[in-house]
């Protein structure tokens, strides 16, 4: 046997094969999280936009229904908590028995002024919703030891009342900033076309912060949607 040729056998039978990462290894939840980009994880946390995306490369499926339940409404009496059942429906591809292709999974999440950011704490049913997406995400994906970001809440309020509600916040100011600065929006003439008054920015409601929020985060899970005519990020709206 010549040389290069028993260099070549022996190089074939040193080096193992690529092993394929399953859910049942435990390498399977660093390997799911490599996937994901740097901007769809949150302190390391994954953003369920990022698991969403993921979703069917990781598990090879189709994803095939999602819903979700509002189960419970936001009332004085319950302390304006809502409830949120999400459900993901998809079947998997490749080799795998017919009778178990077809999966279902669902998550829960329940929000309130108590357990939610003061700037998303006027909208529990769509906080609720994502949470609630994010853990069937995670559930499906058989994630361990993983919370997705918008599970998590940094800055919460005691009891707002009726002062503490009324003007936009430092915290909402700050993630517009980001949020347009990201996606190159000019704030102001995005506060136009929504037709917000902003001569002072500070005078803005909490609710006209939300409802800006809710439209940049529009944009950032469909970005070619942004209108021409708010592009150009300018540090100066403020």
């Amino acid at each position: 046997m010549s040389k290069a040729k028993k260099e070549t056998v022996d190089m074939e039978t040193t080096i193992p094969p690529t092993k394929i990462v399953t859910p049942n290894d435990i390498e399977w939840t660093d390997y799911v999280l490599g996937l994901l980009s740097d901007d769809e994880k949150i302190a390391g946390n994954p953003t369920t936009d990022g698991l969403r995306r993921i979703f069917e490369i990781a598990l090879n499926c189709v994803v095939i229904q999602s819903r979700a339940d509002v189960v419970q409404t936001p009332d004085p009496n319950n302390e304006k908590r809502a409830t949120v059942v999400y459900t993901l429906e998809y079947i998997l591809n490749g080799n795998v028995p017919d009778e178990i292709k077809h999966r279902s999974v669902s998550g829960a999440a329940d929000v309130y002024w108590g357990n939610c950011d003061k700037i998303y704490r006027n909208h529990p049913v769509a906080v609720a919703e994502t949470r609630a997406e994010g853990r069937a995400l995670r559930r499906a994906l058989k994630l361990r030891k993983v919370v997705a970001a918008e599970e998590l809440a940094k800055d919460i309020e005691d009891h707002p009342d009726a002062n503490t509600v009324s003007k936009i916040s430092n915290n909402q100011i700050n993630f517009i900033d980001v949020l347009a600065k990201r996606l190159n929006i000019n704030v102001s003439n995005l506060l136009d076309n929504l037709q917000i008054k902003h001569t002072m920015i500070y005078d803005m409601s909490h609710d006209d912060g939300v409802k800006t929020i809710t439209e940049l985060s529009t944009y950032q899970t469909n970005i070619v949607s942004i209108p021409e005519s708010i592009k150009g990020y300018d540090s100066g709206w403020k």
